[in-house]
């Protein structure tokens, strides 16, 4: 079955599943409704148009990069116009980011052909696009793939996708320290797979996205119980279960290699 691979990877994210009035926490890895908001918002789709063509998605996540959890504080005033002894000052609400966190998110679908149109709409995106609220915006484009399997293996096998400050980060510590260099997978059961395993819940399954009337829904999750040893060395990093550890959609280094190596030749 065919699954949609996303690295969602920026300064600051937020995806909130339980915000409510002047505390708005974060999930510590994005939720299926912020993205796909973030998908819907790549087509061009208004707020107030159907999700139908998001059913039946399966989704899962794996953290490459965990990042760090920070707090702000924000506070606005009403009708800045009138005199100040009559503007209205809000609530002071916190707020919780994620700081450098890098994130492979698959989306699996009988549908290919969707996938494609997902993956296309990323590539070019109607509106703008960020991680969890407005205040997050990617650190560039959203770089994708398309692989056919389970969406668990999927994710097992897929080429490691943090940075290269930290992948230098986990080599250097990863003796004292070696879950730095695993990560956590967190999918969707299958229907048959509900029995013989802890399931939890997450009400983070959009139906509407209408400022009217927005709606979610709980969907079941699971953590696989063995993480991802991504086995970092001086040359690049890899699961397992990749053949060369390296991509050309979620890998700079050596393309930015590469150039360097050619331009170095020209001038000898």
């Amino acid at each position: 079955m065919p699954v949609l691979l996303m690295r969602l990877c920026a300064p600051l994210q937020s995806w909130g599943a339980s915000s409510r009035f002047t505390r708005r926490e974060t999930e510590m890895m994005p939720t299926k409704s912020g993205v796909i908001g973030m998908i819907a918002a790549a087509l061009g789709m208004k707020r107030s148009e159907g999700l139908l063509r998001f059913e039946g998605l399966r989704f899962g996540v794996r953290v490459d990069q965990p990042g760090t959890l920070m707090s702000d504080y924000q506070v606005a005033q009403k009708f800045p116009e009138k005199p100040r002894s009559q503007r209205i000052t809000l609530p002071l609400s916190k707020r919780y980011y994620l700081q450098d966190a890098v994130f492979l998110v698959g989306v699996e679908s009988e549908d290919r052909q969707e996938l494609e149109s997902y993956r296309e709409a990323l590539s070019h995106p109607y509106y703008q696009l960020f991680l969890g609220r407005r205040s997050c915006p990617p650190d560039g484009p959203i770089k994708t793939d398309i692989q056919d399997g389970d969406l668990e293996d999927v994710l097992k096998t897929a080429p490691w996708s943090a940075t290269s400050r930290y992948r230098r980060y986990v080599e250097r510590t990863q003796r004292h320290f070696p879950e730095r260099a695993e990560g956590e997978i967190v999918v969707e059961p299958r229907n048959e797979e509900s029995s013989g395993e802890f399931i939890d819940e997450l009400n983070d399954d959009p139906v509407s996205f209408d400022p009217r009337e927005r709606k979610w829904k709980s969907r079941s999750i699971k953590r696989l119980p063995d993480a991802v040893r991504f086995l970092p060395s001086t040359d690049g990093a890899k699961p397992p279960n990749s053949p060369n550890g390296t991509s050309e959609l979620f890998d700079d280094v050596d393309i930015f290699g590469a150039v360097a190596d050619a331009a170095k030749g020209e001038k000898e």
